[in-house]
């Protein structure tokens, strides 16, 4: 199969080969998928350029996590019935060496997940590490039904699409901050109530207007240094946002799954 792999850390254009390579069998569990649409991550760059200097963890790696595809063959203990269907994929570098920038990868049978008919294996191939990380930041904290939910940054992967559909499915009224009038018209496309552009609008105050000066119930934020101020300043008695970070953090990031309360 063609491949793309490398086998040191560094910058795409001085690690990063392309060739030929023999395919993976799937083991026990397994399924091989043909893949259609790799999706490139910004941990997939972070791991490349072995941004933790722990090194690459693998003699070879072939990147990328999350992809699209055909399943074509089955490993033991997978019902043959799914060979030819249509999934997308999700964790496939993630603790192993090879990823779906290839013709074929070979992952457990769990994560390749039926994809509808009807959508792209472009589309499905940004499912995986946006739309689960969108999901975790809107319902770790259990129904946002009947709740107001901000979501920083509504035209961008995490935030833009995924979030802010996520929150409206689940009940919420969604705000929604953006950049330019062409972000908020993508974020209200993918259900936003409100699109306040950060740039021109005193957001806080139009949050106040909103919620009749409640505050919003949760927030999903992606630049918490950039924000945090504005996040205290929105956040309901009660209500559940990012953690304020202790220390620096080596990621321009975070990770969701804890949150403090404003009481």
């Amino acid at each position: 199969m063609r491949a793309a792999w490398y086998e040191r850390g560094g910058l795409a254009s001085e690690v990063l080969t392309v060739g030929v390579m023999e395919a993976p069998r799937p083991g026990a569990g397994e399924v091989l998928v043909r893949v259609h649409a790799s999706g490139v991550n910004p941990g997939e760059v972070k791991k490349r350029s072995d941004w933790m200097g722990l090194g690459i963890g693998y003699p070879r790696v072939i990147p990328h996590s999350d992809g699209a595809g055909t399943i074509e063959d089955v490993g033991e203990g997978v019902s043959s019935s799914r060979v030819g269907e249509r999934v997308w994929v999700w964790g496939a570098q993630s603790g192993r060496p090879f990823g779906t920038a290839a013709q074929y990868v070979a992952l457990p049978s769990e994560q390749a997940v039926p994809l509808a008919d009807g959508v792209g294996f472009e589309v499905g191939a940004c499912l995986g590490i946006p739309a689960r990380t969108a999901h975790r930041c809107v319902f770790a904290d259990r129904s946002v039904s009947g709740k107001v939910v901000l979501v920083s940054d509504g035209a961008g992967a995490v935030g833009g699409f995924f979030a802010v559909s996520f929150a409206k499915w689940g009940g919420a009224e969604v705000v929604a901050t953006v950049g330019s009038e062409g972000h908020a018209q993508a974020a209200l496309q993918a259900g936003a109530d409100h699109a306040l552009n950060y740039r021109a609008d005193d957001v806080a105050a139009r949050v106040a207007e909103i919620t009749g000066g409640a505050g919003v119930d949760r927030i999903v934020e992606v630049a918490l240094g950039r924000n945090l101020k504005l996040d205290n300043e929105v956040l309901a008695l009660g209500g559940r946002s990012p953690p304020t970070p202790p220390t620096p953090s080596r990621s321009p990031g975070f990770r969701s799954g804890r949150f403090c309360s404003r009481t």
